[in-house]
């Protein structure tokens, strides 16, 4: 249950300063919630969030979480310009977009962003738009229903997004092919879960693939990213995610033998959501 950061005098006060409708944002929630995470991960010396842009495209907010250690996941040409303008660059952008144009696989390669792609034929945009990079990242749909503790919490198999497993061995062996060295698996098959068991079971799910693509295909996975997913306790009686239940629970046995693995997650609505109100007036 989201509770005030301001009191209802500081509110009115702002009101009457500031036009409403706007956003009000609580920085110090903000930078609260991207340091739990992280000390949540740091047994993992890889580990790096990554914010999702278009969750809050305010430049003020982003060089906040830039200021925490955290990255940014972009998912268009506007916001890579924007990830750019405020000092991102490199491995700092994950750039997770589908039905692309051409012209932003190009940018997206200038700026020296990891590339999630998003279906098989994005392999031969990408070669014939700026060539393959030596480092990048699949989107991975395992089809079906993704269950937790027998509650259905998505169905990725109706999704149009991600390769299938058969084409992440097709996509992984052709991408080697055309020069790529370093693979990353990404997965994103739940929305506004408060479970403590979404990103564990996640994980079961790409490091079994990740150790079945290593077999049938000799690739390098160098890291897995978890992606968003989890949400904030919208309604009175439920509880929130804690981060430290959810990492602690990565030290199981189907996750251990992959620990050195680089982590990244971009649970952007629990990074901010509690820490923003929207003040607007009603005559």
């Amino acid at each position: 249950m989201k509770r005030p950061f301001i009191t209802k005098e500081q509110g009115e006060a702002l009101a009457a300063q500031f036009p409403t409708p706007f956003h009000l944002y609580d920085e110090k929630g903000i930078r609260a919630n991207a340091r739990r995470l992280m000390a949540a991960f740091s047994w993992n010396p890889g580990f790096r969030e990554f914010f999702a842009v278009k969750a809050t495209p305010t430049p003020a907010i982003l060089k906040v979480l830039q200021e925490e250690g955290c990255g940014v996941d972009c998912s268009s040409r506007t916001e890579l310009m924007l990830a750019e303008r405020c000092g991102f660059t490199g491995p700092e952008i994950m750039f997770s977009s589908n039905d692309t144009p051409p012209e932003e696989f190009a940018l997206a390669r200038k700026l020296g962003a990891t590339i999630n792609l998003d279906d098989l034929t994005h392999v031969d945009c990408l070669r014939d738009t700026c060539g393959i990079p030596e480092r990048i990242c699949c989107r991975f749909n395992p089809g079906g229903t993704f269950a937790i503790s027998n509650a259905i919490m998505d169905n990725p198999g109706q999704a149009k997004y991600g390769f299938t497993r058969d084409q992440l061995t097709e996509g992984f062996r052709r991408l080697m092919d055309l020069g790529a060295k370093s693979f990353g698996l990404h997965a994103f098959l739940a929305s506004n879960t408060v479970s403590n068991e979404y990103y564990p079971v996640l994980a079961g799910v790409l490091f079994k693939a990740a150790v079945e693509l290593k077999r049938e295909t000799g690739a390098q996975i160098d890291f897995i990213n978890l992606s968003g997913g989890v949400g904030i306790p919208y309604r009175p009686g439920r509880r929130p995610t804690t981060s430290p239940s959810s990492a602690r629970a990565f030290t199981g046995p189907s996750t251990r033998s992959c620990s050195r693995r680089e982590w990244t997650t971009s649970p952007s609505i629990r990074s901010w959501a509690a820490s923003c109100w929207a003040l607007t007036g009603i005559s």
